[in-house]
């Protein structure tokens, strides 16, 4: 931690039908609100204009008991610092158990020809003057900074959230991932979890700042097993959930079904899959 002493820094049929309704709002159109620093979303315009999407600098990172306590110290310290933006400094304490301290909302846009992210010069200022920050000579406080996509608040039943289940594994059938066009993917997620429920599932939603993952089931050690050749399988109660189902059979990236190309060029379904499930203290399962 910083010294007490230094005032400042220096320097995711009927239902189906229903399913694709659900993708075609959520991950086909664009969001009528944006999002500030603090992750809420306000305002009616466009997330996706001429500007691209929400980007930020994540400045520091800690995980424990006090960890939102001590980052938010930081976050007033790094206020009070000449060329700061007070109020561009934020912290989201994350229900991955890491408190994370984040500076400023910047709009990035693919380019054309390279297909890259351009960084604007106003980012590149900032990351700059946030790195060489330090607590005194040679001590670079933020060296680690880096440029993240803007975090969004967690939404969906608690009850549904997957790191609340006292198991070992359950079967992942779906993520949604951000894209240019599609910010919502954490809505996706509780919301596609909320279809499978209503489907008669036991369906669980898990967050991060980069995906949300959508799991059926909840399994216990028993749930895969090593043969005498050293292969891993899966046991019964797990390959008849994942046959009950055409939603289950298969893993689905953004409402489609995710699938590789072959040796022989053809491209092939990916099975569901099953994953360890994240505790709040826990790291992440893919």
């Amino acid at each position: 931690m910083m010294r007490q002493a230094i005032p400042a820094f220096t320097g995711m049929r009927c239902l189906w039908l229903s399913y694709c309704a659900f993708l075609l709002v959520l991950c086909g159109c664009a969001s009528d609100s944006t999002v500030g620093p603090s992750g809420q979303t306000r305002g009616r315009s466009s997330l996706f204009g001429s500007k691209g999407t929400p980007w930020t600098i994540q400045c520091r990172e800690q995980g424990g008991p006090l960890r939102a306590e001590h980052v938010k110290q930081i976050a007033e310290t790094l206020r009070q610092t000449a060329g700061i933006r007070p109020d561009d400094v934020f912290v989201v304490d994350g229900s991955d158990g890491i408190a994370r301290l984040y500076y400023g909302t910047y709009f990035r846009r693919i380019d054309r020809k390279s297909g890259k992210h351009i960084t604007p010069k106003k980012l590149r200022h900032d990351l700059d003057l946030i790195r060489r920050l330090g607590t005194g000579p040679g001590e670079l406080y933020f060296f680690h900074a880096r440029i993240v996509r803007t975090p969004t608040p967690d939404v969906g039943n608690p009850l549904w959230s997957l790191s609340s289940v006292d198991a070992t594994y359950s079967l992942q059938v779906a993520v949604f991932e951000p894209t240019e066009n599609f910010w919502e993917f954490k809505q996706a997620g509780a919301e596609y979890c909320k279809l499978l429920r209503d489907r008669g599932f036991e369906a669980y939603y898990h967050h991060t700042d980069s995906c949300s993952m959508v799991t059926v089931g909840s399994f216990g050690p028993q749930a895969v097993y090593v043969t005498g050749k050293g292969v891993q399988v899966l046991s019964r109660e797990v390959t008849e959930l994942q046959q009950s189902d055409d939603l289950l059979k298969y893993n689905h990236l953004n409402g489609s079904v995710y699938r590789v190309k072959s040796s022989e060029g053809t491209m092939i379904p990916m099975p569901s899959r099953l994953v360890e499930i994240p505790k709040r203290q826990g790291s992440e399962p893919w």
